[in-house]
């Protein structure tokens, strides 16, 4: 990657733009995969990205345009319709032609419907993996909350926590994210002690 420079900070500021119009077009737009929760992403795929050796124009192009499709539609499988959906932005902000497989790649299998054996590149396992920690920790209590609290019972967000921490394809990833792990975990089973719920 050492030809690649920061050449990848240059797109931040045009994918900004074009997340902002795709924004616009979008029928309901989820309050949990919003610029925050991109803008998070961004932080850990360009961490893990740099510590694995990834191409970080990918990985950035990935990040901004990976939830397009929960815009649309409320459903964990969402990555083919992002993918779809992100398509034309790349060719329209003239995206590098030769990258662009990769960008969709990885936001097509960035959801529960692909396996880990989709994900046969590392920019692909570094979205996925990026994207699933942003449930843990504090910042991950407050999405539960706001997406989930008083709809589902708290087993049910204990055993989503679970899958997506077991989910985790890198190692670097896990090591980032244990102490949110542990946080989260030890949250919704004290909540669900203090309430009183049952199994």
């Amino acid at each position: 990657m050492e030809n690649q420079g920061k050449q990848w900070q240059s797109w931040i500021s045009v994918l900004e733009r074009e997340l902002a119009v795709e924004m616009q077009k979008a029928p309901a737009p989820s309050e949990v995969h919003a610029d925050d929760h991109v803008r998070r992403v961004l932080g850990r795929c360009i961490r893990l990205g740099e510590k694995l050796g990834a191409d970080l124009e990918i990985l950035v192009a990935a990040v901004y345009l990976h939830d397009l499709g929960r815009h649309y539609i409320e459903d964990n499988a969402h990555g083919a319709l992002s993918a779809e959906k992100a398509e034309p932005v790349l060719e329209r902000m003239a995206f590098p032609r030769e990258k662009r497989d990769a960008v969709l790649h990885a936001i097509r299998v960035h959801d529960i419907s692909a396996t880990p054996e989709d994900r046969t590149t590392l920019e692909s396992k570094i979205l996925y993996d990026a994207d699933k920690i942003d449930t843990l920790g504090v910042v991950g209590i407050l999405r539960y909350i706001r997406h989930y609290y008083g709809k589902k019972p708290i087993d049910f967000v204990l055993h989503d926590i679970e899958t997506r921490w077991e989910g985790l394809g890198l190692p670097e990833t896990r090591d980032l994210a244990q102490k949110d792990y542990e946080y989260i975990k030890e949250y919704f089973m004290m909540l669900k002690e203090e309430l009183g719920e049952k199994a």
